[in-house]
């Protein structure tokens, strides 16, 4: 799915680019520019504000009013609506900080970027393709943290079933 995402959920941006989803999010964009962004290149608007979702359904933009407050009901919430799988697949994940794709690189690629005990303890490493970013990732102790969320608004989905 493709997204533009209000500056008030920049927390959810980064959890659908982590899901697979192509995700528009700029804290300053003003609401007119999150219009046209969806218009122009047919994103669906997930906003909290429920003027910009009026507006958006006016212009008929497909938009969701996002009105959980945790990020597991936020997570739930879309996927009912969208029907979206709550599953982490690398091969699909974009970078949570810009939306680029990743791509799996060798641990001497990334050696000076990353801590040496994080070298040492795990061995698969995901570097953002965006030059402007770069960031890398791996699953490490934040892992845990991102499958429980999961795991959370997972079942919540299933509760509202």
């Amino acid at each position: 799915m493709r997204f533009v995402v209000d500056g008030m959920l920049g927390g959810l941006a980064r959890w659908l680019r982590m899901l697979g989803h192509d995700v528009l999010y700029d804290s300053h964009a003003t609401d007119n520019a999150l219009l046209d962004l969806a218009i122009r290149d047919g994103f669906v608007l997930l906003t909290r504000d429920e003027e910009l979702h009026q507006r958006a359904l006016a212009r008929k933009i497909p938009a969701l009013l996002v009105a959980r407050q945790t990020e597991e009901e936020r997570l739930a919430e879309i996927a009912r609506r969208f029907h979206i799988p709550l599953v982490v697949n690398m091969t699909h994940t974009r970078c949570p900080k810009c939306g680029a794709s990743l791509q799996e690189v060798s641990k001497e690629k990334i050696a000076e970027r990353v801590h040496p005990a994080s070298l040492k303890a795990y061995d698969q490493f995901w570097q953002c393709e965006e030059p402007k970013c770069e960031k890398v990732y791996w699953m490490g102790s934040h892992w845990k943290q991102i499958h429980t969320t999961l795991t959370r608004a997972k079942q919540l989905l299933d509760q509202d079933a």
